[in-house]
């Protein structure tokens, strides 16, 4: 099937204290944008950048899921190529009330990205299309790259200047 990356939002944090923290990403899914398939399709959600700890992802059904045909429409969230339901396991989407939100996998280890990856939704249905959804998808995201080990004063160019 289709690998949809029209929808993938990018990770930003925030400005401000220059200590890490933690900080969430989100990006709301039009299911009928993009011609999107439910019986198979993967959106490519949200970025995930190198060297990212991963504390929670999910997501809510902002509006209720219709296929064309059919009503069984389900989501999971995770990484294609590895775990697809790292996150959220074959939610219903089409049967979930409007600001729903699906149940989240019990995480049973640190899911740090050694290279920049995506959250993916991995849609199973029998329709041919969506007439109507949204799905916000979320991401609690922390920096755990290295930080570096030199912080000495020749490395800023006020140094130089004086």
């Amino acid at each position: 099937m289709a690998n949809i990356t029209a929808a993938l939002a990018p990770a930003m944090g925030y400005g401000g204290n220059p200590g890490r923290r933690m900080y969430m990403v989100q990006n709301e899914i039009d299911l009928t944008a993009n011609s999107i398939n439910p019986n198979g399709d993967t959106v490519q959600a949200l970025t995930l950048p190198a060297g990212h700890l991963v504390v929670a992802a999910g997501f809510e059904v902002v509006a209720s899921a219709t296929m064309n045909t059919g009503t069984d429409a389900t989501a999971a969230l995770g990484f294609t190529g590895g775990d697809t339901d790292e996150f959220v396991t074959a939610f219903d989407i089409d049967g979930a009330s409007d600001g729903a939100y699906a149940p989240q996998v019990a995480i049973t280890g640190m899911t740090v990205s050694a290279s920049d990856d995506t959250i993916d939704l991995l849609l199973a249905g029998s329709g041919a299309s969506f007439s109507a959804g949204k799905l916000r998808v979320y991401a609690m995201l922390m920096d755990v790259s290295n930080t570096g080990t030199s912080k000495q004063a020749n490395e800023v160019d006020r140094d130089y200047l004086a």
